[in-house]
């Protein structure tokens, strides 16, 4: 009985060796052919939505560039996976360094590990926290240039144009006046950006190591700023008609300083740049275990 069964074992097929060298495309020495048909995809996605609030024409073209795409991806997969061959000369010997457990010579040991940039980094509520305080800043701004028109309703009925269609027409007696509808969403809007880019601004700061108070302060207000002169007539067309751009930009720069000003000075963390999955999740290694199966000194 037993040798029967061996016998069989032997004779059957082995399915998951066939499937891993079909998946491989051939051998370890090819890869997948190169293609920009996903790219072309993507950017044909992008398109057709960017039509929806831009033009007709726009969305279009972002659907020819998906039937491109689409069918330039099916091609190079199906029915047949193209593939690269790896030529000889590609190969490169790399040092991966000594085993584990060997001596270095001090020297080496000074050089090893090379530091890759950065290396501390703020936690991600310094980001949250940095985006609520410079909210705060840029409101006072905009609500005092609301004040010097009048009302300091108006900054905010402004702003929650972006999403109220009814304020399009609305006269500027109207966005002068209180409406709980447009605080409510004004409010939101303002939080939702104000978050974002608090986040965002936590995560790249650390990457300008020389100037990060420069690229706080300056970059990031001047970039937002440009961006947002740039799209106002698509996002807020009833903003673009009544903002006053210096004040604007006054707003933009009085939030990235305070925000800025409130990451820069947070708390700082080491980031994990040479450590192993399992110390990456603190993850306790048995290391009395010696049949593989996880047993050892309770």
């Amino acid at each position: 009985m037993t040798d029967s069964g061996t016998q069989d074992a032997r004779n059957a097929p082995d399915e998951r060796v066939e499937t891993v060298h079909v998946m491989q495309g051939g051998g370890p020495d090819v890869i997948p052919a190169p293609t920009a048909a996903p790219i072309i995809l993507a950017f044909g996605i992008t398109l057709a939505f960017a039509g929806l609030v831009t033009n007709p024409w726009v969305s279009v073209v972002g659907g020819l560039c998906i039937i491109a795409g689409a069918i330039g991806w099916w091609r190079v997969v199906l029915p047949v996976e193209s593939i690269e061959v790896i030529p000889e000369d590609a190969y490169l010997l790399i040092d991966t360094g000594p085993e584990e457990g060997a001596s270095l010579p001090p020297e080496a040991a000074q050089a090893m590990p090379r530091k890759v940039l950065p290396v501390e980094v703020p936690r991600i509520r310094s980001g949250i926290l940095g985006g609520l305080c410079g909210a705060v800043a840029m409101a006072a701004v905009a609500l005092a240039w609301g004040a010097m028109q009048g009302s300091i309703w108006l900054p905010i009925n402004l702003l929650a144009a972006m999403v109220l269609s009814s304020y399009d027409s609305a006269s500027i007696e109207s966005l002068s006046a209180f409406h709980a509808s447009g605080l409510a969403t004004g409010i939101g809007i303002h939080l939702a950006f104000s978050l974002m880019i608090g986040l965002l601004l936590g995560a790249m700061m650390p990457m300008a190591s020389r100037w990060p108070w420069l690229f706080s302060c300056l970059v990031v207000p001047i970039i937002w700023s440009l961006l947002a002169y740039a799209g106002m007539g698509v996002l807020d067309p009833t903003l673009e008609q009544h903002v006053d751009w210096w004040w604007f930009f006054a707003s933009q720069f009085a939030y990235a300083i305070v925000a800025g000003i409130v990451i820069g000075r947070s708390e700082k963390i080491s980031v994990v740049q040479f450590l192993s999955p399992a110390e990456r999740f603190e993850l306790e290694v048995n290391k009395g275990s010696t049949d593989g199966r996880g047993g050892g000194d309770a």
